[in-house]
């Protein structure tokens, strides 16, 4: 007998399975999913049994025996085996990538403390419980509390996320796998709990970036969820009050848009304020809102996506322009010192309102940003704010600049910025007033956003979707790759482009090569494979990740391979 293993340790990424032999004391008790212990040149690293098979391999020069197992029974299920093998296809990536995503962690600790061989045995019942599995997830484990009030049935539950300890992961995890608990609450790496009776699926704000994980395989959560579906008939239930195109366009009936109560909702064109003569960032209704409701004692909360020094400069001596990281000491283009630049930050922002607001209370709120001044009543805050523990409700609520996420060149920067306005209704206090700061107040993204007509901004954006061979229509592969040598990296994407544009088929369109909107170091260049989709069910998807296979396979492993990015930066 002999058994396929994905080991879990560095290995070349072309491989991903190996044979090994059963010994015979070991037949009757190795099945697929058990986690053994495996020679691996001279290191003994553990890995998961994928396949068992009667016949000797003849591809192989030398076979050599399992050493033991590590668990008395499988650790995962045989969906999740099939689920492994198909993300390894989908996402092209390598087969252990795809399995340490799916696996908790693995110490021998916790393997001796929750049913290694040997005297400390805690076996799992053979019996499994027939209970009903539900599986709940959050994009953020700040807001299970609140979550779990919503299932006042819950009364047999566990936690799964990524900061419990690890002992206290693996033993959710070994509770799950037996029956035994009815719902499941956790983030994203939930999405592999080991669920003998799985009935439903519940995912709260599919939209957050949360979902996609930012390592190989970079799989998007609610995609690996429908997989999920489709092995177990498990049902699928997604709550979101700003849900991205996609899902809009292709979960029609596992779709709910909460009906949320709006808050007045203030669009304010800068324009009128540059005109009437006001060039700051804080327009004149927002300046005398801060002031009243601060006289006022209540609380304010200013929103903007930033706490870094970039910004734009202009030389005053060659008229030459940029977006930078940093200020430069002089202009790029001349070596002119004579520069305007220009930064609005959280940190610039609160200096501006402390002169409308003289001697104010400013809390900072971003991540690394050391929290203080806990009562004061203007808060300043980046997107940080809606994955706080606890978020207050503010009377006066404003983004200062949504036209900043709403134009990034970004096929979903609009999807982004609807979310973010709706995230900030829901910390508006009932009778308070959220504040949008607009360019461009004839925005159907921002007067949509603002009335809460998701069906009208969702009709706009599948229209410019697909006359431009975006998703829903089209699935997305981006490729980057990285390098200190600027020359050489727009060399190679050159090269890399001319074969893919050799290979293709009609159906597949190509943008780039191009360097990211956002400086990144070190430096990047992308490219953007775009195939064309009949629909945005999971077949099609996987049909056309299956026909870009030949061409993936031509790609030089320099190259990072995301497919389904949430972005083209």
């Amino acid at each position: 007998m002999y058994a396929d293993v994905v080991v879990l340790t560095y290995q070349s990424p072309e491989i991903g399975i190996y044979t090994y032999q059963i010994p015979s004391e070991l037949k009757n008790s190795i099945k697929v999913g058990q986690l053994v212990e495996v020679p691996f040149g001279s290191r003994a690293p553990y890995g998961i049994v994928i396949a068992i098979k009667a016949i000797e391999p003849t591809n192989v020069i030398k076979i050599r025996p399992i050493i033991g197992l590590a668990l008395a029974k499988p650790l995962l299920l045989p969906y999740q085996i099939e689920l492994l093998r198909w993300m390894a296809n989908y996402y092209a990536a390598p087969l252990v990538n795809c399995l340490e995503a799916m696996l908790p962690p693995l110490t021998r600790k916790s393997l001796i403390v929750n049913g290694s061989s040997g005297q400390k045995i805690h076996p799992i019942n053979d019996k499994q419980s027939t209970m009903n599995q539900t599986l709940v997830l959050v994009p953020s484990i700040n807001r299970i509390p609140e979550t779990l009030a919503k299932f006042p049935q819950a009364k047999n539950y566990v936690l799964f996320h990524n900061q419990l300890k690890v002992s206290e992961i693996f033993a959710a995890w070994m509770q799950i796998i037996t029956g035994e608990v009815d719902f499941i609450f956790g983030s994203r790496s939930a999405i592999f709990s080991p669920c003998p009776s799985l009935a439903k699926i519940i995912i709260f704000d599919e939209h957050d970036g949360a979902y996609k994980d930012e390592r190989s395989p970079y799989f998007d959560t609610l995609l690996v969820a429908e997989k999920i579906q489709k092995l177990t008939s498990a049902k699928l239930e997604i709550i979101d009050s700003a849900p991205k195109i996609t899902t809009y366009f292709s979960h029609d009936n596992d779709l709910q848009i909460p009906k949320n109560p709006l808050p007045k909702t203030v669009v304010v064109s800068m324009i009128d304020e540059r005109n009437a003569g006001n060039k700051s960032p804080i327009s004149d209704v927002l300046s005398n809102l801060l002031v009243r409701n601060y006289k006022s004692g209540g609380k304010s909360l200013l929103f903007l996506n930033k706490k870094i020094e970039s910004g734009q400069y202009s030389c005053r001596n060659c008229n030459h322009q940029a977006y930078v990281k940093v200020r430069p000491a002089s202009c790029p283009n001349c070596n002119s010192p004579d520069l305007f630049f220009y930064s609005l930050n959280i940190a610039s922002l609160s200096n501006l309102v402390r002169v409308i607001v003289p001697s104010v209370g400013i809390k900072l709120i971003a991540e690394g940003v050391s929290p203080a001044l806990s009562g004061a009543p203007i808060h300043i805050a980046t997107s940080t704010i809606f994955y706080a523990q606890t978020i207050a409700k503010y009377e006066l609520v404003a983004h200062i600049a949504p036209d900043n996420v709403a134009n990034i060149p970004d096929f979903n920067s609009a999807e982004k910025a609807y979310a973010q306005i709706t995230n900030l209704k829901k910390i508006t206090a009932k009778n308070g007033v959220l504040i949008l700061q607009t360019y461009n107040p004839d925005s159907t993204t921002i007067k949509s956003a603002a009335s809460g007509d998701y069906q009208r901004f969702a009709k706009e954006q599948q229209d410019m979707r697909k006359t431009l061979t975006y998703p829903p229509y089209a699935i997305l592969v981006k490729l980057t790759i990285r390098g200190t040598n600027l020359d050489k990296l727009s060399q190679k994407a050159q090269s890399l482009f001319t074969l893919l544009d050799e290979f293709k088929d009609n159906s597949t369109f190509i943008l780039g090569p191009y360097q990211p909107f956002f400086a990144k170091n070190p430096p990047r260049y992308n490219i953007i494979l775009k195939k064309k989709l009949e629909s945005f069910s999971l077949g099609e998807r996987e049909k056309a990740t299956r026909d870009l296979t030949p061409l993936l396979a031509k790609i030089n492993p320099d190259w990072q391979i995301i497919i389904d990015p949430d972005s083209l930066n």
